[in-house]
């Protein structure tokens, strides 16, 4: 998809505690739903409600195209979100807080 460039958060869990992370073949997740399941976990809405924030308010792209499965992006502004929720259990501000890290220790040159 060429959504997943260089300033965009992509989420891959790593089921297994001490796992190593590879890419083959860039199919994560296709099934059904994860959008809705996921909003609606977080904020608490409904599932109706969650249906129908993100059928009006998310663009949806077609990503892959693979004889019958299709890849969907869907894409919600952040500002029909609520902003005091720790989304995906807070991982963004911990990824956010580990690039510092990494970044502070880093040799200066």
């Amino acid at each position: 998809t060429p959504e997943a460039k260089a300033g965009a958060t992509i989420y891959l869990g790593v089921n297994v505690p001490g796992a190593l992370f590879s890419l083959g073949d860039g199919h994560y997740t296709m099934g059904e739903g994860e959008t809705f399941q996921w909003i609606a976990k977080d904020t608490g809405l409904s599932m109706m409600d969650t249906y129908q924030l993100v059928s009006q308010a998310s663009r949806s792209r077609i990503a892959n195209v693979c004889d019958a499965n299709y890849t969907i992006v869907a894409k919600v502004p952040k500002r029909f979100l609520p902003t005091d929720i720790p989304w995906m259990n807070g991982v963004h501000e911990k990824m956010r807080d580990r690039g510092k890290a990494v970044m502070a220790a880093r040799p200066k040159r």
